[in-house]
């Protein structure tokens, strides 16, 4: 009997046939994927709108910027040191304050009872992976996944030693920030101890009023490629710069072409892996440069002058962003954010621009998005 047999030639077409298949498919494998994870980053961010108005509900003013008055941690309670930027619980940050609102009562209970217990406001956990709350329970490090987008690769690794990470960062206006805990006028999120801001300060609606943005998490610091828009090093940085001095670093392909930052600077100190610490440089998005432009600092150590953080996202063409009504809305990098060589020091006369002025943002529609009570009448997306 003739015994029945693929040839080779009918082999190899076949491979061929399921390789072209294979081919086809991934890609739309692939893109439901990311379809799957974008919608649950957005999802998250939601969630992370109906924690903010629980906090008010409860409060009757939103989390401020640093020293909450939520913890009681509004004053330093007779501690030596009266150093604004340091090691001391005036530092703790809005997320902090948020944290019973988020399904995360032990922990913030744990920050808590350290804060009450605390003789000179030392709450290492703030900066430190290690460091325990009350009771014993670990605090600096403990991973809070309803805070990290899936699609951003580092939301999924973390070394134990690392702080806790989160792709979500509260909006601090239209302005370069200085790295202290300053009193950020033109957000929702105030300092405890000048002010405690309600719904009734959203003056341009809380429908065109950004309250958190999406921005990827930074990794091993010599990883500035990987890190979208760029990232620049510029000693000259400070709050009465022009933007146009972060963009201009970055060539066109997003290569880093001022002084890296290295492998042997502290990863902890990066953006978005201090989730605790209340100062502006660490946990804070302003709407300046449009989502996906350059970030810049004032140095390596991400702590001085001048921090421009901008929004960002792996999601293709812009990124996720909160509005006061807790609606998200996906905000193109194409935005319209006016002109980056625009001088703000000179039209307002003033070295300090963004603590003595009060009117529209000098960034368009992005810029107007990002203040609460600027006068524009601009929408969202």
């Amino acid at each position: 009997m003739k015994k029945k047999a693929f040839t080779l030639v009918e082999l190899l077409v076949v491979i061929a046939i399921i390789g072209v298949l294979i081919a086809l498919l991934l890609p739309a494998v692939q893109a439901a994927r990311e379809a799957a994870r974008r919608s649950q980053c957005t999802n998250q961010l939601k969630q992370l709108g109906i924690a903010l108005h629980n906090h008010h509900d409860t409060y009757k003013y939103f989390p401020n910027s640093s020293y909450q008055s939520s913890m009681g941690a509004t004053t330093l309670l007779g501690a030596t040191s009266t150093d604004p930027n340091g090691n001391w619980r005036i530092r703790i940050s809005a997320l902090a304050s948020m944290m019973p609102f988020m399904e995360q009562t032990a922990l913030y209970d744990a920050m808590k009872q350290t804060v009450d217990s605390s003789t000179v406001n030392a709450c290492s956990w703030i900066w430190d992976a290690n460091a325990t709350g009350g009771s014993g329970v670990k605090i600096g490090s403990q991973p809070i996944s309803t805070l990290q987008c899936p699609s951003d690769p580092e939301s999924r690794t973390k070394k134990d030693s690392e702080m806790a990470r989160c792709n979500y960062r509260p909006v601090y206006g239209d302005m370069i920030l200085p790295s202290g805990l300053e009193d950020v006028l033109r957000s929702i999120f105030r300092r405890g101890d000048v002010a405690n801001v309600g719904f009734d300060a959203i003056t341009d609606g809380t429908s065109n009023t950004i309250v958190f943005a999406e921005c990827v998490i930074w990794g091993d610091p010599s990883d500035t490629p990987r890190i979208i828009g760029g990232v620049g090093i510029i000693t000259s940085l400070a709050a009465d710069s022009k933007p146009n001095i972060c963009t201009a670093i970055i060539s066109g392909s997003g290569t880093l072409t001022s002084t890296a930052i290295t492998g042997t600077d502290n990863p902890g100190r990066m953006p978005g892996k201090r989730i605790y610490d209340g100062r502006s440089a660490v946990l804070s998005v302003v709407t300046v440069l449009p989502p996906n432009s350059p970030t810049c600092g004032n140095n390596v150590q991400w702590d001085s002058a001048g921090t421009l953080n901008t929004a960002s996202s792996y999601h293709t063409g812009g990124a996720n962003t909160l509005y006061g009504d807790d609606s998200v809305h996906f905000t193109s990098q194409t935005i319209n954010a006016g002109d980056p060589s625009f001088d703000v020091a000179t039209e307002t006369g003033s070295s300090t621009p963004y603590k003595d002025y009060r009117g529209p943002s000098f960034w368009s529609v992005w810029g107007a998005l990002g203040t609460p009570k600027g006068g524009e009448s601009v929408t969202g997306p």
